[in-house]
C-alpha cells in the first residue's frame, strides 16, 4: 500500500480550550500526532473516557505494565484496549528493537484501518513518544530530527531518553536493510 503524504508542518488549527474550574495541567489532552488518526499523551484516568470519545478515539493502546496503572473501567468498557508492554527508564531492562517494532507494527495497523488509535504510557513522556517517532520514520518517511522536532511541537512532555533515540535508529536501520 503506498504511503499517505501527510505534512507534519501544515499550519494546525489553536487547540480547543476546555471551560472548567480543574486546571488544564490535570485533564487529559490527547495530543494529535497525526490529526484524526495518531494521539499520544498519559494514562487515562477516571472520569476521562468521554474526552477521549469527543476525540473520536476508538482504540487505545497501553504500553505500560498494569502494575504502573489500569485503565479505568469506563475505557475498558467503551473503547477498543490494547497492551504492549514497553520498558522506561526506569525498568532495569531497556527497551528492545524487537518489541518497539511490535509496537510500531500495531500503530501502523490501527492507522491503517483509519481507526483513531490513542498511545499512552504512563506519563506520556518517554515511550509513547518513542513509539510515535519511530511510526512516523518508518511510516511517514519523516527523518529522526524531522519526527523528534514534530511530536516535541504537538506533545511538549516528548523526552525519549538517548537510549530510547538509539533503540529508534537500530529499528530504522533493520527496515532499511
Amino acid at each position: 500500500m503506498s504511503p499517505k503524504f501527510w505534512n507534519p508542518w501544515a499550519k494546525r488549527s489553536e487547540p480547543q480550550r476546555q471551560s472548567s474550574s480543574v486546571t488544564s495541567s490535570s485533564l487529559l489532552s490527547p495530543s494529535w500526532v497525526i490529526p484524526g488518526q495518531l494521539a499520544v499523551g498519559r494514562l487515562p484516568r477516571v472520569g476521562e473516557g468521554e474526552r477521549l470519545a469527543d476525540q473520536k478515539i476508538q482504540v487505545i493502546l497501553s504500553l505500560c505494565a498494569e502494575v504502573e496503572g489500569t485503565l479505568p473501567e469506563e475505557i475498558v468498557q467503551n473503547f477498543r484496549c490494547l497492551r504492549y508492554c514497553l520498558p522506561d527508564s526506569h525498568y532495569a531492562t531497556p527497551m528492545q528493537v524487537e518489541d518497539l517494532a511490535a509496537v510500531v507494527d500495531l500503530v501502523h495497523q490501527t492507522v491503517e484501518q483509519q481507526t483513531p488509535l490513542y498511545i499512552h504510557c504512563l506519563a506520556g513522556m518517554e515511550r509513547s513518544p518513542t513509539a510515535c517517532i519511530a511510526y512516523l520514520c518508518r511510516y511517514q518517511s519523516l527523518e529522526l530530527w524531522e519526527a523528534m522536532n514534530w511530536l516535541k511541537q504537538v506533545h511538549p512532555r516528548t523526552l525519549p531518553t538517548e537510549a530510547q533515540l538509539r533503540v529508534i535508529r537500530e529499528y530504522l536501520a533493520l527496515k532499511r536493510d
